[in-house]
């Protein structure tokens, strides 16, 4: 589990050569970021990179917006660093980045149509009398395929990266209480 960690927002420019200027996180001293790289410590020890899918350097923004989480220290020495481009966020504000900007247009929902094929073939076969009718076993295992909170079975399931309220659950996170979201 990742605890305690803060939310932070970067404000990402266009260069020259149209590529995203991101801030030499590097320049933090190499202790807060585990030794490691800035991309790699992100990744490892943060929840890596969410992007803003509303507006961004793609769509011909001035800038874009790119958030994650990261332990206090490394988000402390980022503000310190970089005033002008990388923000302390609360819990609230992340949430409404994550939900609203970063995982807009994902699906809410997974479907796996191969799983959702047989099972609609096989119940018209069923319907039409050519397919023996289905013991309890089979009933048991289409309801669960077709409920999408069943993580464990092909079929629909909820999108967990979704909402940051699932998204929080799956990735094992908690934010440091100073910046929490008071529930």
């Amino acid at each position: 589990m990742k605890t305690d960690l803060v939310p932070i927002q970067v404000k990402l420019y266009r260069r020259a050569n149209g590529e995203a200027d991101w801030p030499n996180f590097n320049a933090i001293e190499s202790s807060l970021r585990d030794n490691k790289p800035w991309s790699k410590f992100i990744d490892a020890s943060g929840i890596g990179w969410l992007y803003d899918k509303v507006e961004n350097l793609g769509t011909g923004a001035d800038y874009g917006t790119a958030c994650t989480l990261v332990p206090e220290g490394f988000a402390d020495a980022a503000v310190i660093l970089f005033p002008l481009v990388v923000t302390i966020l609360s819990e609230a504000d992340f949430e409404i980045f994550h939900n609203d900007r970063a995982t807009i247009r994902s699906p809410i929902e997974h479907l796996d149509t191969d799983i959702l094929q047989g099972i609609a073939a096989r119940k018209q076969l069923e319907d039409l009398e050519v397919a023996p009718t289905p013991s309890a076993e089979i009933i048991e295992a289409r309801t669960k395929c077709l409920d999408p909170s069943d993580q464990d079975h092909r079929g629909i399931r909820k999108n967990l990266k979704k909402t940051w309220e699932d998204n929080k659950k799956e990735l094992n996170v908690t934010v440091l209480s100073t910046y929490a979201k008071i529930e």
